[in-house]
């Protein structure tokens, strides 16, 4: 997994020396680092730097004193150090001395201009931390062998531009940043489908754009010298995003429909039909939550009119007791008048 840590060289020390060689100054300073005494570490690495120029580990004694004084907070002092390393031919693919799982090469630019970034966003500089960041992806792209390693790279280089475009106050930006790796599997990139739903939830009309995206599903091939192959594409949100298992050549065709239903079984078309739903649900609840919580006056209108109804019938209903109910007829108030 890629991690911005000081590089540490695994070396044999010869005991034939009496005097001190440069690797004993290294592996002391480096026992020094991982205790975390920075200063006596420092020192130690320091002195490789001043006093053997032309030493095989000059180039990883360099990247450590920088990386001692961005540890330490010490942005002024860490700057010219990477900014020189940017300068410098020193070999990205040099062995790192990690484990199998752990980065293989020193990427020495790669690091450096990631480094520059990081200290320009706590600075809070972010258009110098993008341009920096760039360079990182670029100029100096990170090396491996593991595809793994290389789709868990892409996944924080996404976040990671997401991120500055959204101190630039650039959401669409990093929108198009995060798209691209919606459909990774070799990594974990939910925390990309999570940043995606919180910066989408404001956009209408989400599901219908994808479906008719996915019905608008192209082609580009790719000749090689001795082979060639076929992937296929769909653009969404102004950004064009790879179908998932795409890959066609002569023994392997590409089938479309099969394609699209596996889309939509994915965590990302999941996540913009949930989006869509909640939408769909919005003019109803506004209506019920305007009518509960901006008219009470129509509550009491109701109850006033409850009550007076309810007084009404139990007025009906005492008047129509038996007691109430006499069984003779009324006598006319004006009497009839004999006849002459």
């Amino acid at each position: 997994m890629k991690k911005l840590l000081i590089i540490i060289s695994i070396l044999i020390c010869n005991t034939a020396f009496t005097q001190k060689m440069p690797s004993d100054y290294f592996d002391e300073a480096s026992k020094y680092f991982e205790d975390d005494n920075y200063d006596k570490a420092l020192s130690g690495y320091q002195y490789i730097v001043d006093n053997f120029p032309k030493n095989e580990l000059y180039p990883k004694s360099y990247y450590n004193v920088g990386y001692i004084y961005y540890t330490q907070k010490k942005f002024e002092k860490a700057i010219p150090v990477f900014k020189t390393i940017l300068e410098s031919n020193f070999n990205e693919k040099e062995n790192l001395g990690g484990g199998i799982m752990e980065d293989p090469y020193t990427n020495y630019r790669h690091r450096a201009s990631e480094i520059l970034s990081n200290i320009y966003y706590d600075k809070k500089m972010y258009d110098t931390a993008l341009q920096y960041f760039v360079l990182s992806d670029t100029a100096y792209p990170y090396l491996h062998f593991c595809g793994n390693e290389y789709a868990s790279n892409d996944v924080h280089t996404a976040l990671r531009y997401s991120d500055i475009y959204q101190k630039l106050n650039q959401p669409d930006k990093a929108i198009e940043s995060l798209l691209p790796t919606v459909f990774i599997t070799l990594a974990d990139n939910s925390k990309v489908i999570d940043e995606l739903k919180k910066l989408l939830s404001s956009k209408k009309n989400l599901k219908k754009e994808l479906e008719e995206s996915l019905n608008k599903i192209y082609s580009k091939k790719t000749i090689k010298a001795d082979y060639s192959f076929t992937r296929y594409y769909f653009t969404f949100i102004n950004t064009e995003i790879t179908v998932p298992d795409s890959y066609e050549d002569d023994k392997k065709k590409f089938e479309k429909e099969k394609a699209i239903k596996e889309i939509r079984q994915t965590d990302f078309y999941k996540m913009i039909q949930k989006l869509w739903r909640q939408k769909e649900r919005q003019p109803i609840t506004r209506v019920w939550q305007k009518w509960r919580f901006s008219t009470p006056q129509t509550h009491l209108w109701l109850i006033k009119h409850w009550f007076s109804a309810s007084k009404f019938v139990v007025k009906i209903a005492t008047f129509a007791k038996p007691q109430n109910v006499s069984g003779k007829r009324i006598r006319p108030t004006v009497q009839q008048t004999n006849d002459i």
